[in-house]
């Protein structure tokens, strides 16, 4: 525990002369204006909307997916029950 205080006390003379030298200042009336202007005022942000031909394009494939993957299953269901009755 005293490596660390004494860690600590070695940035002593450096945190003394950086107070020295970096003294607070006091911003302009019109530059805390502005600032608050800012905050308060912010335009709104309206996100770009996306194109209606992708979205067409995204549900065409998915129709087709999905039909075709519903005729597979069908065929699938027909072969298997027609073999099932040979057997």
């Amino acid at each position: 525990m005293m490596a660390i205080q004494s860690g600590a006390n070695s940035f002593d003379p450096m945190e003394a002369r950086l107070q020295d030298i970096l003294q607070p200042i006091r911003p302009s009336q019109k530059f805390v204006q502005t600032v608050r202007q800012r905050i308060h005022f912010s335009p709104s942000v309206k996100l770009a909307d996306k194109s209606p031909q992708t979205r067409r394009v995204l549900l065409v494939l998915g129709g087709v997916l999905s039909a075709s993957l519903l005729i597979i299953t069908l065929v699938r269901a027909i072969f298997y029950l027609t073999n099932r009755s040979r057997a």
